[in-house]
Formats: C-alpha cells, sequence, structure tokens
C-alpha cells in the first residue's frame, strides 16, 4: 500500500511538479521526486523483504494504472489548451508542463499503452481509457512530434495485430508499406531538422568507432561530441549540413547515445534485457503485461528518433511496466533475499544522502543567481565558492560560475573554471568564453586557437569570426583579417538578427577603409 502510494505520488511530480527556487525549474524538481520517491520505495521494499508488512490488494494495483492514465490525460488536456493560446499569445509548440515538445510526446507516448489496457476493462474504465487515448493521439498529432507520431503508429498497430482476423501475409505488408510511407512522410515534414539530425548521427557513430567497446563514459558524449562536429567540418567545410550545425547537447537517438557512453557492452546489454523481458512476456501472457511490455516498445521506438531517457517520467513507467514483467518471475531463497534486502536498503540510504546533498546546493546556486540579478556581488560569490565542491561536475553550473567571475572582473579564476569546465564541456559558447578571457588576458594566440574552434564547432556562426578579424587586425595581419571580413559578407545567414546584420555592417565598412 505504501509502495503504491509513493508510486501515484512520484507519477504526479515528475509530470506537473514545477519550482521556480531551482535554477530549472522544469528538470530539477522533477528528477528529485524521481529519485526521492524511488529512495523512499527501495527503503520500503527492503524493510518489508526482512519483516513483511506492505500488502495491497490486486484491487489498489489497478488503481495505479487508472491514475496513470488520468495523469497522461490531464497533461494531453493542458497540451491542447495551449493550441488556443498559439492563437492569441503566437506560441509555436505545443509542450503542456514538460519542456518542450518532445518531453510533452513522450510522457504521452509511454502512458498510451495504458491507456489500451483499460480499453480491456469493463464500465467506466473502459471509457476512461477510450477517450484518453484519442486525446493523446490528437494532442501529440498537433504537437508535431515526429518520434511521438511513429511510435503512437507503431503501439497501435501491434495492440491491434493479433486482434485483427486476416491473413498473415496481409498484416506483413500492410505494416511494411505504411512503415515506409510514414517514414519518408515524417522526415519531410521537418526536413531541415532531419537533416540536422542526420550529421549528429554520423558524427555520433565516428565516436563510437573511436571508443567501441566500453565507449566514453558517463558525460562522455557532452565533453567530445562537438569536438567530432567540429573535426567534422573542417575537412568537410563545404559540407551541406554547414547552414544546420547548431550546438549539441543530445544525439537524438538513446541508442547512439547508450553507444556513445557504455559502448557496444552497453548496447548488447540493452539488448540482452529488452529479449529477457520477451521472454518473460512469452512465458507468462496477459493484457497486463502486454501493456507493460508496450511501454517498453512505445520508448523504444521514441529513442531511435529522439531523447524520451531525459525525462524522469519516462523512466518511471519503464520501471512500473518492468515490475509489472517480472514480479511473478524473481523468487530468491530467505537468505539470499535478505541479504538482498540489506543491500538495497544501504544503497538507497547512500543514494538519498547524495541526492538531498545535490538538492540543497541546487537551491544555493538558484540564490546566488538571484543575488548576482540584484548586484549583491558578495553574497553572489560566496553562494557559488559554496555550491562548487558539490556541483563541480555540472557543466551548467561551471560555465556559469565562469560567466560570474568574468563578469566581476576574476579573469584569472574565471579562466580556471572555465578550463575545469571545458574537459567536462566541449561547447560553442564555452569556446567564445574561453577566447574572450585569453583576449583580455592578452594571451591573443590562445584566443585566436578557441575562437577557430568555435567556428568549426558551428560554422554558420559570426561572433568567432568577427573576434578573429579584430585580433588579425590589432596584430597587423590585416591580409587574413581582409579575407575573413569579405567571408563574413558572403556568408549566408542561418537566422537573421540585428547582431549578425551589424557584424556584416561593420565588416563592409571594415573593407572600404582597408581599400
Amino acid at each position: 500500500m505504501i509502495r503504491l502510494i509513493i508510486v501515484i505520488i512520484m507519477a504526479i511530480g515528475t509530470v506537473f511538479f514545477y519550482s521556480s527556487q531551482f535554477t530549472d525549474p522544469y528538470f530539477v524538481p522533477k528528477w528529485g521526486i524521481l529519485i526521492m520517491g524511488a529512495v523512499l520505495c527501495g527503503i520500503v521494499t527492503a524493510i518489508h523483504c526482512i519483516y513483511p508488512f506492505d500488502y495491497y490488494s490486486s484491487k489498489l494495483h489497478h488503481w495505479v494504472t487508472v491514475v496513470l492514465v488520468a495523469i497522461v490525460g490531464i497533461e494531453a488536456c493542458y497540451g491542447l489548451s495551449n493550441v488556443f493560446a498559439i492563437r492569441t499569445y503566437g506560441f509555436t509548440t505545443i509542450t503542456g508542463t514538460l519542456d518542450n515538445t518532445a518531453g510533452f510526446a513522450a510522457c504521452l507516448c509511454a502512458g498510451f499503452p495504458f491507456c489500451l489496457l483499460l480499453t480491456t476493462q469493463k464500465g467506466w474504465k473502459r471509457y476512461l481509457g477510450s477517450i484518453v487515448a484519442i486525446i493523446i493521439i490528437i494532442a501529440t498529432v498537433l504537437s508535431l512530434s515526429r518520434a511521438g507520431i511513429l511510435s503512437l503508429l507503431i503501439v497501435y498497430a501491434v495492440w491491434i495485430w493479433k486482434r485483427l482476423r486476416i491473413p498473415m501475409r496481409i498484416k506483413w505488408s500492410f505494416l511494411l508499406l505504411a512503415s515506409i510511407f510514414m517514414t519518408g512522410l515524417l522526415y519531410y515534414l521537418k526536413k531541415d531538422s532531419a537533416d540536422g539530425r542526420l550529421l549528429i548521427w554520423k558524427c555520433s557513430l565516428n565516436m563510437i568507432k573511436d571508443q567501441p567497446l566500453s565507449g566514453w563514459g558517463i558525460g562522455g558524449f557532452e565533453a567530445h561530441y562537438m569536438d567530432y562536429q567540429a573535426e567534422y567540418f573542417k575537412l568537410n567545410p563545404d559540407s551541406k549540413y554547414t547552414l544546420l550545425a547548431d550546438t549539441v547537447q543530445y544525439p537524438f537517438n538513446e541508442y547512439l547515445n547508450i553507444g556513445v557512453t557504455f559502448g557496444m557492452l552497453g548496447i548488447m546489454t540493452i539488448l540482452i534485457w529488452l529479449v529477457y523481458l520477451w521472454r518473460v512476456y512469452i512465458r507468462h501472457p496477459n493484457y497486463e503485461k502486454e501493456c507493460a511490455l508496450l511501454v517498453w516498445l512505445s520508448v523504444g521506438v521514441f529513442s531511435a528518433f529522439s531523447y524520451p531517457l531525459m525525462y524522469p517520467f519516462v523512466w518511471l513507467l519503464l520501471g512500473y511496466a518492468s515490475v509489472i514483467l517480472l514480479k511473478d518471475t524473481w523468487k530468491l531463497q530467505p537468505f539470499f533475499l535478505k541479504v538482498t534486502a540489506i543491500c538495497l536498503l544501504v544503497s538507497c540510504l547512500w543514494m538519498g544522502n547524495r541526492t538531498y546533498r545535490r538538492i540543497k546546493a541546487e537551491l544555493l546556486w538558484a540564490e546566488a543567481v538571484e543575488n548576482s540579478s540584484s548586484g549583491q556581488i558578495k553574497q553572489t560569490m560566496q553562494k557559488y565558492q559554496q555550491v562548487y565542491p558539490v556541483l563541480r561536475k555540472d557543466r551548467y553550473f561551471m560555465y556559469n560560475y565562469a560567466m560570474e567571475l568574468n563578469r566581476h572582473g576574476m579573469n584569472d579564476d574565471a579562466l580556471r573554471v572555465a578550463k575545469e569546465c571545458r574537459s567536462l564541456w566541449a561547447d560553442y559558447d564555452l569556446e567564445i568564453l574561453l577566447g574572450n578571457l585569453h583576449e583580455q588576458m592578452n594571451e591573443e594566440s590562445q584566443a585566436k586557437e578557441h575562437y577557430i574552434k568555435a567556428s568549426q564547432m558551428c560554422p554558420n556562426r559570426f561572433v568567432p569570426l568577427y573576434q578573429l578579424v579584430l585580433i588579425l587586425d590589432k596584430n597587423g595581419q590585416n591580409d587574413e583579417a581582409f579575407q575573413i571580413a569579405r567571408h563574413i559578407i558572403e556568408k549566408p545567414v542561418k537566422i537573421p538578427s540585428y547582431q549578425v546584420n551589424g557584424i556584416k555592417k561593420e565588416m563592409n565598412d571594415y573593407i572600404i577603409r582597408r581599400e
């Protein structure tokens, strides 16, 4: 009973919880709810294994499904309410209570199989499942999430697969043709975005090729990807992807992300796990386990084109689906059960302590940002120094800390922190910051290296080239500065802005003066 209540609270919190007390009001609070809920659930489970006390009936267990369907239904309705706001306020995306369209669609798709499960029930539950399923489909289509649309189509196709009494040959033919048609349609729906992901996948595969067995480790993608993208454009300056390139924080494919992080060992582990879940379902098939398997399928399809595992609600549903599939499978002897329970209890206490320290540090960081905006420099720097030991492996914190130090003229400390951040994060904005810091310290050769690297990372950007012209002109390298200035004028613009127009005008004036 206690564990079911915790799961319900986690489900509500990982979708709807938002707090401006954190620097990231969307992600951090939701992840905090998930981790602390998992810790509490683990502690209760460990104690229950040693001294059984937390019992619940199957009827209560089924109510969790109803609550999950209600949650995704409310989220879908809230997202659809943005459709009316679009006309009034000019919004261009449907995000619901999440930070972007991908997260919104990922949560709806992960919850969709539970709607299908309710349609197998009787009475009001059947109607609830059907209505919410229709709302989810409408919301996902209007969100224009290609991964979401494809995920829903495949999940529903698998659901009705064995319920249609037509020859298997016709089923397979229809599925193949429908998949080809939908893939092409969704590709041309946002062609530039799809082409940009092809570049990301190509560079990610190069990363896997260089570390095929064990991968780059946790955080390896963020630490090295943009260097690979810079190398790609260095070798292919006339690539068709030049205008599409941008800063990248995720490979838009969870399988590639696992390959980059853990190598082929990680990919093989995931495949073995999925095969194992399938075999467990085959041994004891029923509607509930079919639904659990469809949750994994939904997330699996979505993962091929996006990043659903960034969202805690998706992790919660995957964990809950795994419990449904395995609850009648894993049985340990009493002695091993108690040993496992003790290990679980110790792990949860350790994780709870780390999570508490992290949340406390995040709140202090948010206070530091607020103090900075109100001009309280001393309090700001004190809080940053206090938080630093806990968040020194957080690339966003380290970047903001370096920016804050630079803002208040502490360039030596800013450069030290920025270099620490560079070991965690290869990023265009960080390269610009490093270039600025070296330039302010009259280390112009190092500044040039960072501006060149930034330009290679995102060759459609104008700022690093503009900074190079200023440095070269200052050092009397007029011919090279003149060539870059002319390149800036002729360079196509990805997104028009006052900054870009100003740079082009200044470079045009520079050429006129030099001629």
